[in-house]
């Protein structure tokens, strides 16, 4: 089983500093592809795989985070696969508010789109693959 919880963010100016202080245990690292985003990789300290929410302290975070960088849009995604099969849901935050919640069929498509970007039906995203770099 592959389990995943992170958070990507618009790269706005302070933002990845701030990040770093709000979570100093984790790698904030730049993207490019197939968005703009500075991400990061909550560990297992964060979460419980086996929880199928998004913690709540973490979406305070977020919340207070858009609010201090109001110009950035803020995703939080839940993945796990088994056998090849995964499936993903989250939600984009602004502005200290959440606009957009998405599971189910499709879920990742529909939260990087938010960004502009279509991902395809294989919903192929670089941050889930193994030869992604988090440090």
């Amino acid at each position: 089983m592959f389990t995943f919880f992170g958070l990507f963010a618009d790269p706005v100016s302070g933002l990845s500093e701030q990040i770093s202080r709000t979570w100093p245990g984790l790698n904030v690292v730049k993207m490019e592809q197939p968005i703009s985003a500075v991400a990061v990789r909550f560990g297992d300290d964060t979460y419980e795989s086996e929880r199928e929410d998004t913690p709540e302290p973490v979406i305070r975070t977020v919340e207070g985070l858009s609010r201090e960088f109001p110009d950035a849009r803020y995703l939080l995604l839940r993945t796990e696969c088994w056998g090849g099969i995964c499936a993903n849901w989250g939600q984009i935050t602004q502005t200290g508010r959440t606009v957009l919640e998405a599971s189910g069929h499709e879920a990742l498509r529909r939260l990087i789109k938010h960004w502009g970007v279509d991902l395809g039906p294989t919903e192929i995203f670089a941050p889930l693959g193994r030869d992604f770099t988090w440090e």
